[in-house]
């Protein structure tokens, strides 16, 4: 109970008041509830006052109001939903409230602005109610309706400019229809969603608002907190009570109240983050107010309450309010069984694509952006994203009698050289992404693919290049990029692809051939083993003689041979089968030579005759180049010479070979970096015609990408384009041990100028995975971090293709959880060396990397700040009931169909992983049309973590529309994606853009 207080002072002051002003020292507390329930009383009884005005939303108000006059429903609910910023959750509150009901005649009134000071909803919809309806209200309602306080402010953060400037224009000519009614409260309502478009001063609003219920009631109490009462600027800027006592009559018009107490609680509030509300609270008791001495002029009486206490649960309520506000996310009793071994799958109706997923979706999607980017200067976050994706890695030229095409924008160019002027042969419709193109042998058609919605999944289009009219094509859906596009005839008469042959979630594929003089299609009968999902890609040889059918994605083998000269076009027949390592390779003349791994797991040239009797016989093979310290890669035809792809220790070197395959050269590259090549080597097996000079991309880790021209004979290279972009930045190699005794090597990239004996924010970025090599290359997100000041290591782990086929399968099926080993490897090292503190370490990786970070995740939370997967796989049990994901799981992981296999696997399994834990920050990001790792991996997994997460670190997700695993994602979806995943590290790290 509260100490008596003695108001016989405040009676005699009151006399003659319109307005009682009572400044409470502190909200939430119970005696000061207590006191402004007596005061009211006391007002009402003797001085003949009518009405309460609260600190709380004027719109909220009205059914607080409508309670007062007798309306339905419990006084706790009504004040918990009609007050606002939690203020009505008081028993002191529903007894006042209840006295006022009983008593009659008396009015309550909010003047606050809507939504706890961030959201219009509430005014917004008492609004509408009040007006006919129109088109788009519906629409206006549901985006101006944010949610609760601080949801609301993250997902207003949230908005582009764009979305806000529409937002608080239709709230403007919203509050044009209610001013135009002319009915007095629907005119404050307007005034209430005016206010938040224009972000109108809450004192300011305040103030005009009590003005408006004097225009109704004679005298009114209003209860504020002390530091919008007082007469007197508030840090400068004028507050309520100063703001009534300029417009009243009188002096005595206005009584300004405040507050103090000898002991009672403090909150003190620290921010952790500039996103809004992302604070530390912590409650102090005992703590007397801060003092007021009413004769400086801002209050004309002070009232001391001695010891007063915290509403209860009030501190609770407030760290609950605080917590991000994840949308509520349900659980199902369901269980998911595999091989009969069973896992509890409480979020398997997050695997649906239907309208309550994909509100809850949109819901996380707006609080990642408003919480990353709240706070953060979006325009400078976007403008260091855009200056670095300016070097990002452009498309070769490709080409075909004698010019060039090339993608230029929406167009596609034909030249005369490989980025002259020359004209354009089409022009993109807006949406559409260019997968790949080929243009014929003779350079008369040429075929592209085009993906509309950044599935990857792409039709084929046929331009006649002169005069740019569209040709009949085949009406397949092509799965991907990753058979090249188009296999041209040498005669340019028709072409072979490989394509769905049912939906995109049956996950089945053929070879076709397309003949342009019929216009037929038909499924070429390409021998391939028998239940395979592999790809496949036809090599057509330059003379029209041979076809050569190569198989499997990532280490692809010739599996079959065609000889068209043979009678009636001859017929496929078994070429290199039963082959576990890679065959990869070309026609050259009546040879298919190819790097392979098979007897040397660095790599090295053969040739394979197409007439062979035995050719799945390596001991039939002629060697060509032996196996050396470097690792071979890619073999390409240019005119009559091979070029020759390998790695040193990571980094690019390219020797020349003749056609009998003796070294004749080496291109003098501008420095120690990486040659662009596909991700996957079957599809640099599409190559089309060879081409008289041999064109390539190259970069480093601190110089984007080029474009440079080499041709036999001549001293050094020509460079086509020059790098746009070179990073500030210095870079060194190291070594981490593994728990095996295993160096794992890293590169680390850190700004330049920055002492390395200093703990740094760093990222290590990372996938080792699929036989596919990280490249020492220029990549636009990572040197975005680099020049925001933080230091990227770049870690080439096991699994990856960097350094052969043993650093390969030494993390492949049963031993796949070596890469993830050596992630914490390298890790541990660096906070060991003093490079950096596990606060102030990060990991990215994305699709299999994105399980890696996964993994890391949920198995050493304790050692990263903050974990960001993209474009993710992270539920592999739930991946096996997924057509492509079986594919890939029973190549790389295991068999889904053994008990063994599954147990091990679900060991693995970040989904399954997640146990009750301070989880480190988490930004999960996700394509909505992600054919490989569907945008379901990142909804079980965030909704599982968000309810297992024991810390305040947030656990975010953004699904992003039109976007896929990211080949075929548009340019500006990109952008905004690396906005989100820069702004995220930069929160967490501290990074200041």
């Amino acid at each position: 109970m509260m100490t008596n207080v003695d108001l016989g002072a405040l009676r005699a002051l009151a006399e003659g008041a319109r307005v009682v002003a009572l400044g409470e020292a502190a909200h939430h507390v119970a005696e000061l509830h207590e006191l402004r329930d007596q005061v009211f009383r006391m007002l009402v009884e003797q001085h003949g006052f009518t009405a309460l005005v609260l600190e709380s939303g004027f719109a909220e108000g009205l059914d607080l109001d409508a309670w007062v006059a007798g309306g339905p429903g419990p006084v706790a609910n009504v004040a918990r939903d009609a007050i606002s910023y939690g203020f009505g959750n008081a028993a002191e509150v529903h007894r006042q409230l209840t006295w006022m009901r009983e008593r009659g005649g008396l009015r309550v009134y909010g003047m606050d602005v809507p939504g706890g000071s961030t959201s219009p909803g509430p005014a917004v919809r008492a609004l509408l109610a009040r007006l006919a309806p129109e088109p788009g209200d519906a629409e206006l309602m549901a985006r101006a309706d944010l949610g609760g306080r601080v949801e609301a402010a993250i997902r207003l953060a949230g908005l582009d400019d764009d979305e806000q400037q529409r937002l608080r224009a239709d709230l403007r000519s919203l509050a044009d229809r209610g001013r135009a009614l002319g009915e007095p409260v629907a005119e404050r309502l307007a005034a209430s969603v005016l206010a938040f478009a224009d972000d109108t001063d809450r004192d300011a609003f305040m103030a005009a608002t009590v003005r408006w219920v004097l225009e109704r009631e004679e005298r009114v109490l209003v209860s504020a907190h002390a530091g919008h009462v007082q007469r007197t600027p508030f840090d400068g800027v004028p507050t309520l009570g100063g703001l009534l006592a300029a417009e009243l009559d009188h002096d005595r018009d206005l009584v300004v109240v405040g507050t103090t107490f000898a002991s009672g609680p403090a909150v003190r509030i620290t921010d952790r983050s500039p996103r809004p509300f992302d604070w530390d609270v912590a409650l102090e008791e005992g703590v007397p107010s801060a003092p007021l001495d009413p004769t400086a002029g801002a209050f004309d009486l002070v009232l001391d309450l001695g010891e007063v206490h915290r509403v209860p649960g009030a501190f609770e309520a407030l760290r609950r309010d605080l917590a991000l506000p994840y949308p509520p996310t349900r659980t199902v009793d369901v269980v998911a069984t595999q091989a009969g071994v069973a896992v509890p799958d409480p979020y398997r109706w997050l695997e649906a694509e239907d309208d309550e997923v994909h509100a809850w979706q949109r819901r996380q999607a707006e609080i990642a952006t408003g919480t990353i980017l709240g706070g953060q200067d979006r325009a400078a976050l976007r403008a260091l994203v855009e200056r670095y994706d300016a070097g990002a890695r452009p498309d070769l030229p490709k080409h075909a009698a004698g010019r060039w095409f090339r993608a230029d924008g929406a167009a596609v160019v034909v030249a005369e050289e490989p980025f002259g002027a020359g004209h354009p042969v089409l022009r993109l419709a807006e949406g559409e992404v260019l997968s790949w193109l080929a243009p014929a042998p003779d350079g008369r058609i040429l075929a592209i693919g085009v993906c509309t919605d950044g599935s990857e999944h792409n039709t084929i289009r046929l331009v006649d290049v002169a005069s740019g009219e569209r040709l009949p094509a085949p009406p397949q859906v092509v799965h991907s990029a990753w058979a090249g596009g188009v296999s041209w005839q040498a005669d340019s008469g028709g072409f072979w692809f490989f394509a769905l042959t049912g939906t995109p979630e049956e996950f089945t594929q053929a070879t076709f051939h397309h003949a342009l003089a019929t216009g037929q299609t038909t499924v070429e009968p390409v021998p391939v083993p028998t239940g395979s999902r592999e790809y496949t890609l036809v090599q057509p040889s330059p003379d029209g003689r041979w076809l050569v059918a190569s198989h499997r994605v990532g280490s692809p083998v010739p599996v079959a041979v065609r000889d068209l000269t043979a009678p009636e076009g001859g017929g496929w027949r078994p070429f290199v089968t039963g082959c576990t390592g890679t065959v990869a390779g070309h026609v050259v003349d009546d040879r298919y030579v190819a790097v392979t791994d098979v007897g040397a797991a660095r790599g090295r040239v053969v040739a394979i005759p197409l007439d062979a009797a035995s050719p799945s016989d390596p001991a039939t093979w002629t060697e060509l180049v032996p196996e050396g310290p470097t690792v071979l890669r890619t073999l390409t035809p240019v005119g009559e010479h091979l070029y020759l792809g390998e790695l040193d220790r990571t980094f690019a070197r390219i020797r020349v070979l003749d056609r009998a395959g003796t070294p004749v050269g080496e291109v003098p590259l501008p420095g120690r970096g990486a040659v662009a090549a596909p991700f996957f080597a079957l599809t640099g097996l599409a190559v089309g015609a060879p081409a008289p000079e041999h064109l390539f991309a190259f970069s480093t880790l601190t110089t984007s990408w080029g474009v440079h021209r080499h041709r036999l004979g001549t001293a050094g290279t020509e460079t086509l384009l020059a790098p746009a972009v070179t990073l500030d930045a210095t870079v060194e190699a190291g070594e981490a041990p593994a728990a095996d005794g295993a160096l794992v090597p890293f590169h680390v990239v850190r700004p330049a100028g920055t002492d390395p004996a200093v703990p740094a924010p760093v990222l290590i970025s990372a996938y080792g995975a699929a036989n596919v090599p990280t490249l020492p290359s220029y990549q636009p997100d990572l040197a975005a971090f680099v020049a925001a000041g933080g230091t990227l290591v770049q870690a080439y782990l096991r699994g990856g293709g960097e350094l052969g086929r043993d650093w390969y399968l030494a993390a492949h099926r049963a031993t796949k959880h070596v890469r993830d080993d050596d992630l914490v490897a390298v890790a541990e090292h660096l906070v060991a060396t003093g490079r950096t503190t596990p606060d102030r370490l990060a990991v990215t990786g994305g699709s299999d990397g994105g399980l890696m970070c996964g993994v890391a995740l949920t198995t050493r939370p304790d050692l990263w700040r903050a974990v960001l997967p993209r474009a993710p796989l992270l539920d592999l049990v739930a991946g096996m009931r997924d057509p492509y994901l079986d594919f890939v799981i029973r190549k790389a992981w295991g068999d889904p169909d053994d008990p063994d296999d599954v147990r091990r696997m679900i060991g693995r399994s970040p989904y399954e992983l997640v146990r009750p834990a301070d989880y480190p920050a988490v930004y999960v990001q996700a394509g909505a049309n992600d054919p490989r790792c569907r945008p379901w991996h990142a909804r079980k997994l965030v909704a599982r973590l968000q309810a297992a997460q024991q810390g305040t670190a947030p656990v975010l997700v953004h699904v992003f529309e039109n976007a896929g695993h990211g080949a075929a994602t548009g340019h500006d979806v990109i952008v905004a994606q690396d906005v989100e995943w820069l702004g995220f590290l930069a929160r967490e790290l501290g990074l200041e853009i």
